[in-house]
């Protein structure tokens, strides 16, 4: 398992979805501080992880992991992961700590499902820079 800064957060991304493709690209240029890392869904480290917790992997699902491989490990799912992920790039998005949880689940799996119907499926996946690269679990 990967020695990672503390307060870092994995996300595990579907890596044939191309709008998780971009949405890592995303995250990348505005991640400044480098608390994000990425792993794929498909991934052995993704499988490993989730089935600490008791998960399988989905790709309707997103994945957060904090404290990766340490003792206070925790995935946060959909809605949850949403909290963890946006109010670190953008101080706005505290704002979604007054969502009501089922409703930001409703939001993101209702979107899971048409992602691939609205930018497709990709084989290959995006191609870090060497800086982005050290960044990128698996």
């Amino acid at each position: 398992m990967p020695a990672l800064p503390t307060g870092s957060i994995v996300l595990f991304v579907d890596g044939t979805c191309i709008f998780c493709n971009r949405l890592v690209c995303f995250i990348l240029r505005r991640d400044r501080r480098g608390i994000f890392h990425f792993a794929h869904l498909q991934g052995e480290l993704a499988a490993t992880v989730l089935a600490r917790h008791g998960l399988a992997p989905d790709p309707d699902v997103i994945y957060a992991v904090s404290d990766l491989g340490g003792r206070d490990e925790r995935v946060w799912l959909d809605g949850a992961a949403a909290r963890q992920i946006w109010p670190k790039l953008f101080w706005f998005a505290a704002v979604l700590r007054l969502v009501p949880l089922w409703l930001l689940n409703l939001q993101y799996r209702a979107f899971a499902r048409i992602r691939y119907r609205l930018y497709g499926q990709s084989e290959s996946c995006i191609a870090p820079s060497p800086a982005e690269r050290a960044r990128f679990l698996s």
